[in-house]
């Protein structure tokens, strides 16, 4: 199994694998999607992908179907005491196909968006977890920091 980086061709397997992954998270306080977000970001993708800012990699499938993928971006903070690069990665996206679960590949794609941030000089990852995936993560260095509260605009 080979992880590589994203490319155009693989835009439409990524929207079809980020619904999977916002359907799994759909839950009474998050409603069904109100506009149809798939063509922005697609747009999206195709603008971005491949440079500095956006690391998308993926595991191929059968058939022409990606078996997952992960989705990190770079993002620009403020330098603090504890980190004078002020650049910082969040991982946005990391979901696998439900037919190819359990064989390693989030694991093998999140090695390489790590190695990704490093050469891109980010000292500082942070994602939000499943408490599935947790485990997953916390073994890869990952570890409970603060506590995540989000607001959404009415």
């Amino acid at each position: 199994m080979i992880v590589r980086p994203a490319t155009v061709a693989d835009i439409p397997e990524l929207t079809r694998l980020r619904e999977l992954l916002f359907r799994r998270l759909a839950d009474s306080d998050n409603p069904v999607a109100a506009w149809e977000w798939r063509d922005q970001f697609e747009r999206d993708m195709k603008e971005r992908l491949g440079g500095r800012e956006l690391g998308v990699f993926v595991v191929d499938g059968d058939e022409g179907r990606l078996a997952a993928c992960g989705i990190g971006v770079v993002e620009y903070r403020l330098p603090t005491p504890y980190q004078a690069n002020a650049l910082a990665g969040y991982v946005l996206g990391m979901v696998t196909d439900p037919a190819y679960r359990g064989q390693g590949y989030a694991r093998l794609i999140m090695k390489e968006l790590l190695a990704w941030y490093a050469a891109n000089d980010v000292a500082r990852v942070e994602l939000h977890a499943t408490p599935e995936a947790a485990p997953l993560y916390r073994s890869m260095g990952f570890r409970d920091h603060q506590i995540a509260l989000t607001w959404h605009a009415p």
